[in-house]
């Protein structure tokens, strides 16, 4: 049985550098009809792998991060310490080879910053924390 249903609520970690790409995260989903019960901003991929709180049914990673370079190296990492999580890339440049990257490594999606309603952002970390616990890592 999953964890989180859409209808229940979901926690969610944002891992961005960049306060301006999280708050337009936060405001999109504040707009959606998500009920999110947490919403935690980590600044670094190291600030956020050393968390001690439960892990989060949503992580939104931003794909250039100063402290580890491009995260899409980084998302299997992600999933080993948080395996029940799904997976969002958050990138500035979409191109189709990062999509299959993303997904190889464990990403549920690639999201192109600024691109989707909140609406669509709803429905994609929705979508994303009912299937992120059942991806398994080859």
């Amino acid at each position: 049985k999953s964890r989180t249903r859409y209808h229940d609520t979901i926690k969610i970690a944002v891992v961005d550098d960049s306060l301006e790409d999280y708050f337009l995260l936060k405001y999109l989903l504040e707009q959606s009809s998500l009920r999110v019960s947490s919403l935690v901003h980590y600044f670094s991929l190291e600030a956020f792998l050393d968390m001690r709180e439960a892990s989060p049914d949503v992580v939104m990673l931003d794909r250039c991060l100063p402290d580890c370079g491009l995260s899409e190296s980084h998302i299997r990492e992600v999933r080993a310490r948080h395996g029940n999580c799904g997976v969002i890339l958050h990138t500035g440049n979409l191109t189709p080879s990062l999509r299959s990257t993303a997904a190889h490594e464990g990403a549920v999606a690639v999201i192109e910053k600024g691109s989707l309603s909140a609406k669509a952002i709803g429905t994609m970390v929705a979508a994303a924390a009912q299937v992120g616990p059942s991806l398994r890592l080859h």
